[in-house]
């Protein structure tokens, strides 16, 4: 969030980002969030922050709160204090409703993946974004699927001698079918249509019926 505002309001050298700080904070601290309900600033002093433009363009707040005596004043800030804590509260259930509806709206486009201990599998390099070409590819690997968590995190391992193993997300991973030799091809295919080849004419290993 306060790298988007400084994007906005920083010059084209970018050299003066520094100054522009302590105005992201600002902006950011007393800017409503729609996941909490409240801004930053109200969930710390349990109350809305009063702008120094709000004293010179005078607002109904800045009048009811400028026309109260000291003791009316210390009664409603007192109030504010014991409202704090349900404030917050208030702000922890709306962050965890949303969360769970953001979750499942997420997992919606989700596609299940199942992988096999012993399995080969191509990496996402997520990477990739950021270094687009038109030659350069975005999968890495293959790895060879060691062990499949519960969580949907899948333990990897590469393929060469040392057989480093990592632990990665499911969702970066898609199935790498191993290539296979012209003998397991053969034997594959006879397997499945009951046919038996020979180089590369195809004899029938069943009688057939005249």
């Amino acid at each position: 969030m306060l790298e988007s505002i400084l994007t906005k309001t920083v010059q084209l050298h970018h050299k003066d980002w520094a100054d522009r700080l302590p105005e992201a904070l600002w902006a950011y601290r007393t800017t409503w969030r729609n996941t909490t309900g409240y801004t930053p600033y109200q969930l710390v002093y349990g109350k809305q922050v009063l702008l120094p433009i709000e004293f010179q363009v005078k607002t109904f707040r800045t009048a009811a709160q400028l026309s109260l005596n000291l003791d009316e004043a210390q009664k409603q800030r007192l109030m504010q204090l014991n409202e704090l804590d349900e404030i917050r509260q208030d702000a922890v259930q709306r962050t965890v409703l949303i969360q769970n509806q953001r979750t499942k709206w997420h997992d919606k486009f989700l596609k299940k993946k199942t992988f096999e201990e012993g399995d080969w599998a191509l990496l996402f390099d997520s990477r990739f974004k950021h270094f687009k070409g038109k030659l350069t590819t975005r999968w890495m690997g293959p790895y060879e699927i060691v062990t499949v968590f519960d969580n949907g995190s899948v333990k990897i391992k590469t393929i060469d001698e040392e057989q480093a193993a990592f632990v990665v997300n499911g969702h970066r991973l898609k199935v790498y079918h191993k290539p296979i030799s012209k003998q397991e091809f053969i034997r594959t295919m006879s397997q499945q249509s009951g046919l038996e080849l020979v180089g590369e004419g195809m004899t029938s290993s069943s009688p057939i019926s005249s």
